[in-house]
């Protein structure tokens, strides 16, 4: 691992833990704010990625702090997906390099052969820090918003499915569900049944609502998770390949809108990438692109 004295002087590091949760979130919301004006973290997301199975907060978590103060701090959730932020008061002294060797370093002692961060295109300081440093742009993502000037449409559910709330034992069904969706996309690594649970049905302030499931007879089709943020934040989406081109993507998102307006929110948002080809399906139904990201990488091998 790189050296804790690469750092400046009169800065230490330590692993995080669930105590540094409110901390970390502070941290990581001051630097959204900083570079691209607005934030995104809440305590529930944190809480959730620490509890992926694959996740060690002891060796998969690093902050660097001054005089008790944490200023910095990177995370690997999964092999080839690093998160980092250096408040922007401390930028400007090499931590953001060393915070960057730490996520390869940590990467590697994780088998992975390649790591890399998804990037707000308007942060143009970070960009040039990994393009700097050998990293290459690869897939592209977006945040798509609705917004809700005015109650929406009933939703039009097609012949034969039931959009419902989770109910317990839906759990296997449905994870398979949206793996067998999320599978379409390249080099995506497939999510254990405790990990999805973390990240969804035991997220901090779940309701069954949160989880609404397009069902077929007796079979899960499709599915969107809802998580209540100031807006309705659409956190996954999916619909069964044999069961596409039906209406039920449209009338899941219908019924996302719905709850946004009727909740007194502005808008209902979620984020795509070109690994999935959603794009254009999400500016037919009306949101539209609010941010733009792109994932850099670099070749551990």
């Amino acid at each position: 691992m790189v050296d804790p004295l690469a750092l400046p002087p009169g800065l230490t590091t330590r692993p995080l833990s669930f105590d540094d949760i409110d901390d970390v979130v502070a941290l990581a919301n001051a630097c959204e704010l900083h570079d691209v004006g607005y934030t995104m973290w809440e305590r529930a997301d944190l809480v959730s990625d620490l509890h992926i199975e694959e996740v060690d907060p002891t060796v998969d978590t690093v902050g660097v702090a001054q005089d008790d103060r944490l200023i910095a701090w990177a995370f690997l959730p999964r092999e080839r997906s690093a998160w980092a932020d250096v408040l922007p008061e401390a930028r400007g002294r090499g931590i953001g390099t060393w915070l960057r060797r730490w996520t390869e370093d940590r990467a590697k002692e994780r088998g992975s052969d390649r790591v890399g961060q998804t990037i707000n295109d308007r942060a143009a300081d970070a960009v040039a820090l990994f393009v700097e440093a050998g990293y290459a742009p690869g897939h592209t993502a977006w945040i798509l918003s609705m917004e809700h000037a005015e109650r929406p449409a009933n939703p039009r559910i097609p012949q034969g499915i039931e959009i419902r709330a989770y109910r317990p034992g839906d759990d296997e069904e449905a994870l398979g569900m949206f793996e067998e969706a999320f599978a379409e996309a390249p080099d995506r690594a497939p999510s254990s049944l405790s990990t999805w649970c973390a990240m969804t049905i035991e997220r901090e302030g779940f309701v069954p609502d949160d989880l609404l499931l397009a069902v077929d007879g007796q079979e899960i089709v499709g599915g969107a998770f809802l998580i209540d943020s100031d807006e309705i934040w659409v956190d996954k989406f999916a619909v069964r390949r044999d069961h596409r081109d039906r209406g039920i993507a449209r009338a899941l998102m219908q019924v996302a809108f719905r709850r946004g307006f009727d909740r007194g929110y502005a808008s209902t948002s979620l984020s795509t990438d070109s690994d999935r080809s959603a794009l254009t399906f999400y500016e037919k139904i009306g949101m539209r692109v609010r941010e733009s990201y792109t994932h850099y990488s670099i070749d551990l091998s």
